[in-house]
């Protein structure tokens, strides 16, 4: 009976040691990606895209912050060139809902858009929370200031709606649908249309394989310009 009651304390004991020596979840995560692609022969162009994304989430705020640019030269000719960078802050109100905070800004000359800058509020709910399938909804208004080349500046107040959708197809893979609407509270043929479908798919714990399709609209672009951009884009993932 003495061995037995021995035992059972030297069990609990190394068991409560275990559990005081397990790590802590960890609350912030970062993912880098990059790309690059060059040819040669007929055709000399070489494309590199960059991207990071950092993410801290407390048990009542969260933090992302991301920041990217591309740029592609044709014998020797820039032929594209975009920089972005945001900072969003989200609080919890209760479990599924949340308010945010969002800054941004973006240089695309080849858009006409020398810079921008994108302040937005709102609140969000997350509809789905499931092992497979999270789906959140955001709705809120903020401003925008634009400096545009050959046209006027833009400053206007905006509204907007944005849907996020993860599904996660096997233990080494995921999709995820992005769609953003943003209208111009000044000029209602002013709106903006963003969508980014990608696929995510693990090599091991550090390194992921990414194809994605990044669709904008603009329906009042700078005089000049188009009003759709694209990007398909094959990426690394450095996770962190």
């Amino acid at each position: 009976m003495k061995k037995l009651l021995s035992c059972a304390i030297l069990i609990s004991l190394a068991s409560s040691a275990i559990a005081q020596e397990a790590p802590a979840p960890k609350k912030w995560k970062d993912a880098s990606e990059l790309s690059y692609v060059q040819t040669s022969g007929n055709s000399k162009t070489s494309t590199l895209a960059a991207r990071n994304l950092f993410n801290y989430n407390g048990e009542k705020s969260a933090l992302e912050v991301a920041a990217g640019g591309l740029g592609t030269e044709s014998e020797k000719v820039v032929t594209a060139e975009q920089y972005n960078a945001s900072a969003k802050v989200s609080q919890k109100v209760s479990d599924k809902n949340y308010t945010f905070e969002k800054l941004g800004w973006d240089k695309n000359r080849f858009a006409g858009i020398l810079d921008r800058y994108d302040l937005a509020v709102g609140l969000g709910r997350n509809l789905l929370d499931l092992p497979n399938d999270k789906l959140s909804l955001e709705a809120g208004g903020g401003y925008i200031f634009e400096d545009r080349i050959g046209s006027n500046n833009q400053s206007f107040g905006t509204y907007r709606g944005y849907v996020r959708y993860t599904r996660t197809l096997s233990p080494t893979a995921n999709a995820g649908q992005n769609f953003e609407y943003l209208g111009n509270m000044q000029d209602a043929g002013g709106y903006r249309i963003t969508s980014e479908t990608s696929l995510i798919s693990n090599i091991n714990s550090h390194f992921s394989l990414k194809t994605s399709y990044l669709w904008k609209y603009a329906n009042s672009p700078a005089a000049g310009f188009d009003k759709t951009d694209t990007i398909t884009a094959m990426s690394i993932i450095v996770n962190y």
